[in-house]
């Protein structure tokens, strides 16, 4: 039985929804993986928000590093986080060891400084899911 982990974050004030990808896939991670090594998870799946692009002069985004969210029902205020992040281990014991690592005062100095530079830290949302039940076409 698997473990997963999943994370909603929120990109920093000021960022583009393509800079906050950028830096989480080509800085984030990699530090990440040299920090925590053969315990970082076996899988690593982000899904980011399809955002709607917008003209300079639309009244739906007037800051512009923050177009809307494009959404098939509801409203896309309530949508407050740009990356669905899902993260599982072979075992609960085995998000323990990353989060002992994770936790430990060297690492959680090195992530806690690049999560400043994309993050809206204060934001964070991050919980245990149950087993996925999963039904396919056929």
């Amino acid at each position: 039985m698997t473990y997963t982990i999943i994370a909603l974050l929120k990109r920093k004030q000021g960022l583009t929804p393509l800079q906050f990808r950028t830096h989480y896939d080509t800085v984030h991670l990699p530090l990440l993986k040299s920090l925590v090594g053969s315990a970082f998870p076996i899988t690593h799946t982000r899904n980011y928000v399809s955002r709607a692009p917008t003209s300079r002069t639309s009244d739906h985004s007037p800051d512009e590093s923050y177009p809307p969210t494009v959404m098939y029902q509801g409203n896309s205020r309530d949508v407050a986080f740009d990356v669905v992040t899902i993260m599982t281990w072979d075992t609960k014991e085995s998000w323990d060891e990353f989060l002992e690592i994770f936790s430990s005062q060297h690492v959680a100095d090195k992530i806690g400084e690049d999560e400043e530079a994309f993050l809206d830290r204060g934001r964070k949302i991050i919980f245990p899911s149950l087993e996925p039940v999963v039904a396919t076409r056929a």
